[in-house]
């Protein structure tokens, strides 16, 4: 009965809205005869998707907007007698329409297998929605007819609204809208969102208002009509001015009243900023676009941005409330006056109802942003918002969102130190979120302690990146040109700059947030320093070997005193074996350039690999990790000093030494790379074993091409030392040809090195270092912060709600 009543009453608005004119009139005079109960009728029972319309009414939801649009449109060019006897049609119309294209985005955003374009227009149908909105909530009809169907008083068919009590002040708030400067602002999930102002000076100014009404077919379900109604109660605040928080005025059983907040959404906000949408007419100063490549961490935006959400979120801890729907759609980027850097303005508090199953579809574009317990049941933790924060610095950083709502391999290739900090915030169970950052328990407020965390995370990433060799250089050959003649790329001083930071904080002793930053920054320095003794030995034996005399009057003078001729170097010469000359450039030729292609690739390799990471991290009580660990640590360490060890002695002692040396260099970058990779992939392994949300499920494909370094470097280190043990024992005789490979495969390997180090920190999940992530789940692997230990009691756990 109640599907043949539907199809009654909207079969007169079809013939009322068709192109045949003997059909519509009587129609029409029809309609003009109806109260605003039937109008309800219609408005409440239409179908919320476009497949169920079209299977009762046998007519798809785009032609009859398409009709309705043509019907309005043509309504004001009509007859003026005609106009005045259907005023009051054409408003409930235009507002038919305006739900009708709102249901339609609904459908969208609750369905983004439909999904629209940036500008707005549905990819599907081609219809611009916002186009047929604003004209028609700008004619005094339509405003009129809004007015009616939304009034606190009004009766909605099938709901006892009779029975609810309503207070004056919401009956005062309703009738202090002046409805004359209501405008369409935007649509909403089950709701479009109109802008306007008060009669008078409400609130002691007349300030901007924003009501958001309800789609009227959603008023056929309790939870949003309970919710809506309430919404006033559970997050109206004192009349005090928040800067980050939207007051809300009053709230009925089919609208909320609100302030207007001028701006845009954060989603917009950021696409407009990296060129990915158009300009909206209420943002401000158009934003400069900026110079960092696509995938980059831009580290400006996130600090300002990022310091604004937890400055947002420390205010509405302050008040004693949670979100638990934060997304780049529910953040407002203010643009009122004199609003130098951008303001978040949080809105849409409380649970989507997606979530709460009071709507179907499956999550819209935002789903990623709230947290799984919330997905998976609708109710939220003191923790929930904590999940929705670390997934918005993602977003704001500019890195690509991963599909499974784990750190992006962005943050581990260029900003692992930051890594780290999100990882606590997004882990999938709520028990796991802040094990590793430690905030004071309550009473002390969270987030103000979450925003000291961040700016120190965010100091330390800084200075990650302070000085990177060629990170300023867009052209990829002239970069890696300059990288080859800065061997150490700069990390020695960027440890520094870390150590420094850490001191300054009061961290650098914390095994937690530290990272072993002064083993590191002693290795490193030990590194720079060994590179810079083995090749000035390097460079000052093959300037011996050219025959040229600078004059260096400190070798002079040492000369002199220890008695020593001319043409040989004191003390270091009486190490060389006799049947090792100097001065003879063709026969020191192979060694001299496979020696210094040795030093660069092996300063490279140490400074841009293995400088800012360690295996330590995982502790002594782990079992095989642990063994792993150390065997890991011992050869990432030697790396260090790997080349001076290698290259000296042929240079000093005996040069046919080389090929043999070349070899066994090779040998020990195949143990290095193994003892790495397999502590990485058991890391991983027990990660995954304990179902840690913050390590992807699938492929990691930094840890895939990492693993075919390991069989690649171990045919490598065969090759040569197969052929360095025939060039040793004379038996092959290209000598040139072979040290001209290794030299140029050394070469290769050095100006590639920014990449591999790229490529390791991405696959670098199970590391952990005070410029890379701490291990496979974002902290120490040891009984202190147990993420690897599946049953293991967090210290955290209990000491802070969240």
């Amino acid at each position: 009965m109640q599907s043949s009543a539907r199809r009654e009453s909207l079969s007169v608005v079809f013939r009322a809205i068709s192109a045949e004119a003997e059909e519509s009139s009587p129609a029409e005079r029809e309609l003009a005869n109806w109260t605003r109960y039937n109008w309800g009728v219609v408005l409440l029972q239409l179908p919320t998707d476009a497949q169920s319309f079209l299977s009762l009414f046998e007519r798809t939801w785009d032609s009859v907007v398409d009709d309705l649009d043509g019907w309005c449109s043509g309504f004001r060019a009509r007859p003026e007698p005609v106009q005045r006897e259907l005023e009051t049609v054409f408003g409930h119309l235009g507002l038919l329409l305006i739900t009708l294209v709102s249901l339609r985005h609904s459908d969208e955003y609750r369905h983004p297998r439909k999904s629209a374009d940036p500008n707005g227009r549905n990819a599907r149908t081609g219809h611009d929605w916002e186009s047929l909105c604003v004209p028609l909530v700008g004619d005094p009809a339509v405003r009129r007819a809004l007015a009616e169907q939304y009034s606190p008083d009004a009766w909605i068919p099938g709901h006892e609204t009779s029975g609810i009590e309503l207070s004056d002040s919401v009956r005062s708030e309703w009738n202090s809208i002046d409805f004359d400067t209501l405008r369409f602002h935007r649509h909403g999930t089950t709701s479009f969102i109109l802008a306007g102002y008060p009669a008078g000076a409400a609130h002691g100014r007349r300030r901007p208002l924003a009501l958001k009404c309800l789609v009227y077919p959603f008023l056929q379900v309790p939870t949003i009509v309970r919710n809506t109604l309430e919404y006033h109660v559970k997050y109206g605040l004192p009349s005090r001015d928040l800067r980050h928080l939207v007051k809300i005025w009053a709230s009925s059983v089919s609208w909320i009243l609100m302030d207007y907040v001028p701006g845009e959404s954060l989603a917009e906000y950021l696409d407009r900023r990296r060129g990915n949408g158009p300009r909206p007419a209420s943002a401000g100063k158009p934003i400069r676009r900026p110079a960092a490549a696509a995938g980059e961490i831009d580290i400006e935006l996130l600090a300002d941005l990022g310091r604004e959400l937890f400055a947002a979120m420390a205010e509405l801890e302050e008040v004693g409330l949670r979100h638990c729907d934060l997304s780049p759609s529910n953040i407002i980027v203010a643009s009122g006056e004199g609003e130098s850097r951008p303001s978040f303005v949080l809105i849409d508090l409380g649970v989507n109802y997606l979530y709460t199953h009071a709507l179907p579809g499956i999550g819209g574009p935002d789903a990623t942003y709230v947290a799984p317990e919330l997905r998976a049941g609708g109710t939220g933790t003191s923790r929930t918002d904590l999940y929705s924060v670390g997934q918005l610095l993602v977003a704001i950083s500019g890195a690509p969102g991963a599909s499974d709502g784990t750190v992006p391999d962005q943050f581990y290739a260029e900003t692992p130190v930051m890594a780290r900090f999100i990882e606590d915030l997004v882990d999938g169970e709520p028990t796991r979120r802040l094990i590793i950052f430690r905030p004071d328990p309550p009473p002390a407020p969270l987030y103000p302690q979450l925003r000291r965390f961040f700016d120190e995370e965010l100091a330390a990433m800084a200075a990650t990146r302070r000085g990177r060799a060629g990170q300023q250089v867009r052209i990829r050959w002239l970069a890696g040109l300059l990288d080859l003649f800065m061997p150490l790329a700069g990390a020695p001083s960027r440890q520094w700059q870390v150590w420094r930071i850490r001191r300054r904080q009061g961290l650098y002793r914390n095994p937690r947030r530290s990272m072993n930053i002064r083993w590191l920054l002693f290795a490193s320095w030990l590194s720079a320093a060994a590179w810079y003794v083995a090749a000035a030995v390097l460079i000052t034996w093959w300037l011996r070997d050219l025959g040229w005399d600078w004059g260096n009057q400190a070798i002079a003078f040492l000369q002199q005193a220890t008695d020593t001729p001319p043409d040989r170097f004191p003390y270091l010469d009486d190490l060389r074996q006799p049947d090792y000359p100097i001065s003879d450039f063709a026969q020191n030729l192979p060694v001299r350039m496979v020696g210094l292609s040795f030093l660069l690739v092996g300063a490279r390799y140490y400074q841009n690999l293995f400088a800012g990471l360690t295996p330590l991290v995982a502790g002594l009580r782990q079992g095989w990790l642990s063994l792993l660990a150390v065997l890991a640590e011992l050869h990432m360490r030697l790396f260090a000093v790997a080349a001076f060890l290698l290259v000296l002695p042929p240079t000093l002692v005996q040069g046919r030494w080389w090929s043999v040396l070349t070899s066994v260099g090779v040998l020990f970058v195949f143990f290095c790379n193994w003892s790495c990779l397999s502590f990485a992939a058991l890391a991983l392994r027990r990660a995954k074993a304990a179902q840690l949300s913050t390590v992807p499920a699938g492929r990691i494909a930094g840890l895939e091409a990492f693993s075919h370094w390991t069989p690649s470097a171990a045919f490598y280190a065969v090759a040569c030392g197969v052929i360095g043990v025939l060039i040793y024992l004379g038996l092959v005789k290209d000598v040139y040809v072979y040290a001209s490979a290794v030299t140029a495969i050394n070469i290769v390997f050095s100006t590639s090195s920014s990449a591999a180090a790229a490529v390791l920190r991405t696959f670098g999940r199970g590391w952990g270092g005070p410029s890379s992530p701490p291990n496979a789940c974002g902290t120490p692997l040891n009984a202190d912060c147990p993420r690897l230990v599946p049953g293991a009691e967090p210290l955290s756990r209990g000491r802070h709600s969240g």
